[in-house]
């Protein structure tokens, strides 16, 4: 099973991710989480390159690719075939909001390549954890070159158009809220949705 996490800088998805991965664990549940660029070695080398170099946006595009190719090749598909409950803090709906709606680049040619790095995986439910562009660039405590206004603000649109067309995979969860309320919003719909597999 894939849970995934989606939702602009600053929206609190990496807490939420975090929380739920302690919390199905102390429960006793094979779990497993990983991020978004990252999870491997080589993934790691490319969200530090990603993060601190000036790119391209179709150099930025292959390169999340990549470090997606591997992640689900020496992490993600290991673990499902065993399994575990898998939770990821970012994945494919990150590509097309930020590449796509955000940097402009065409969202056919994203969704393919996000289909081709992924290996055709597609998440059991993702939570799109929303918030105004404007509270969360004030969350955000180390800057990057994604957290400018404009684009955040872009990147949301294309977020919660993904959700609009998907209602029945992306939950969208308003982070205003305060972070314990989200939390158990998260586990009433795990318990709601999954009812063999969550029963809390």
């Amino acid at each position: 099973m894939l849970i995934t996490f989606e939702g602009i800088d600053g929206s609190g998805k990496t807490t939420q991710s975090r929380k739920l991965y302690e919390f199905l664990r102390a429960k006793g549940i094979n779990v497993s989480l990983y991020r978004e660029p990252g999870g491997t070695p080589l993934g790691e080398e490319l969200r530090d390159i990603l993060i601190k170099r000036e790119l391209n946006e179709r150099t930025e595009l292959l390169l999340f690719e990549s470090a997606r190719a591997q992640l689900v090749l020496e992490k993600l598909k290991p673990d499902m075939e065993r399994g575990a409950v898998v939770i990821l803090d970012r994945f494919t709906d990150s590509t097309l909001a930020y590449q796509g709606y955000g940097r402009g680049l065409d969202l056919e040619l994203v969704r393919r390549l996000n289909e081709f790095a992924s290996f055709g995986i597609k998440p059991d439910i993702t939570f799109l954890l929303d918030v105004e562009p404007e509270l969360a660039v004030n969350r955000i405590r180390e800057k990057t070159r994604f957290d400018k206004l404009e684009f955040l603000k872009r990147v949301r649109d294309g977020f919660l158009e993904i959700a609009r067309g998907e209602p029945e995979r992306v939950v969208v969860l308003d982070t205003r809220r305060g972070e314990e309320e989200v939390f158990q919003s998260i586990v009433d719909i795990l318990s709601e949705k999954f009812p063999g597999k969550f029963d809390f």
